[in-house]
């Protein structure tokens, strides 16, 4: 598959896996998608996913992902949706690693929901199941400055 067709490819099932991993969250996993439509207004998630979709000019995609949405509740596939943020876009090398540690760690087949905020300065933070682990470096920078600024008012106590 050349590279173009293999990136809008993963574009379309990331669009897809956001609104399944979202719709698990809130309990409102549709096997008939009018619900899911007839709610876009009322559900921050799809609201989300549509801005995103907009904002990549990728509307006229909808019935692609909303298909592609359908065949993951279908094959109700135990695959959890990962979210990675990093400070920066992910390569195919440590995108693979990072997959399989968590497949790994879940016993489960993991897609990776990407995010890139470069406040989190370096470092990463995993969110899937309800549960997050944040190894960024702003989180670490605070925790030092927490420490830092609890001994500093012992000392003066």
């Amino acid at each position: 598959m050349p590279s173009s067709d293999r990136i809008e490819s993963r574009k379309l099932e990331t669009y897809a896996r956001t609104l399944l991993e979202a719709s698990k969250a809130e309990d409102h996993v549709y096997e008939n998608i009018a619900p899911l439509i007839a709610q876009a207004e009322a559900s921050p998630e799809v609201v989300a996913v549509l801005a995103k979709m907009s904002e990549e000019g990728d509307l006229d995609k909808l019935p692609e992902v909303l298909d592609l949405y359908r065949g993951m509740v279908d094959e109700q596939q135990e695959v959890v949706g990962v979210h990675v943020t990093t400070a920066i876009p992910l390569d195919d090398e440590l995108r693979d690693m990072i997959k399989q540690k968590c497949e790994s760690d879940l016993e489960s087949p993991v897609f990776l929901i990407e995010h890139v905020d470069p406040t989190i300065i370096g470092g990463i933070i995993l969110s899937a199941r309800g549960q997050r682990r944040d190894a960024s470096v702003r989180t670490q920078l605070e925790t030092a400055r927490k420490v830092m600024t609890q001994n500093t008012k012992k000392r003066e106590v």
